[in-house]
């Protein structure tokens, strides 16, 4: 007799807020029938309950059975999902995995800017006021490495990006030549709301230049606040970091 083996569902490799009975956790992974989950308090020994925080506006519960662990966290099957939300977990679930063959199984965004004489002060470092046009600059980048017919959308007004608020903490100098390597990640996305979370790095150094972030909202043609879009959406949950 020829013995069989389950083929094992794809997992995707993304953080998601999770809340117990017993206190809040991380998935750091999750797939159609189990996940590793890292946990604030003790982990469960016995069968749980987790409602998996898949957006700022949908939870998901799932009854779940632990089967192993270690001293990072617990590696659990997923017994049932309440609620009638199966296909809403599924959805997600096959969503991710089709976005990472998009976008490649970096959750940051990266791009590469080099300091020119334009950007730099009397005393040669770049002005701080410059971080903020750098933001700009990887916010359209990101924009247009991932946001389908973005070029028409802005083209015909249809849909415009407007800046709610912009910070940039200032950490250690930058200098013409230097080659400052920029990540990108989402965060706080609401119905028509996101938050950029950009940090710089020297790319020859590694260290630390500055971190900030703008806020940034969707407004219609005629100037009314909209809600993001789906095209937009994808990306921004894509980048999205959830920080243990």
């Amino acid at each position: 007799m020829t013995e069989t083996t389950k083929e094992r569902a794809p997992r995707v490799q993304k953080k998601i807020k999770a809340l117990l009975n017993n206190g809040t956790g991380i998935v750091e992974n999750i797939s159609a029938s189990g996940g590793f989950l890292k946990m604030e308090s003790d982990i469960p020994t016995e069968p749980f309950q987790l409602e998996l925080k898949i957006s700022e506006f949908k939870a998901i519960k799932l009854e779940c059975e632990p089967q192993w662990h270690n001293s990072s966290g617990l590696g659990f099957r997923v017994l049932d999902i309440g609620d009638a939300k199966e296909d809403l977990f599924t959805r997600y679930v096959e969503n991710q995995i089709q976005a990472l063959k998009v976008y490649g199984t970096d959750r940051v965004f990266k791009v590469e800017i080099v300091v020119t004489l334009k950007n730099t002060n009397v005393f040669g470092n770049v002005y701080f006021s410059n971080f903020i046009e750098y933001q700009g600059v990887v916010r359209e980048k990101f924009l247009m490495a991932t946001v389908p017919d973005l070029h028409k959308l802005m083209a015909n007004r249809s849909i415009r990006l407007v800046t709610v608020d912009t910070y940039n903490r200032f950490v250690s100098n930058a200098y013409f030549g230097d080659i400052l390597v920029v990540e990108l990640t989402t965060s706080e996305i609401k119905a028509a709301t996101c938050r950029l979370d950009i940090i710089f790095k020297n790319k020859k150094t590694g260290a630390l230049v500055g971190e900030g972030y703008q806020r940034v909202c969707m407004v219609s043609e005629k100037g009314k606040v909209i809600r993001i879009p789906e095209n937009f959406l994808t990306p921004l949950n894509f980048y999205h970091e959830i920080k243990a």
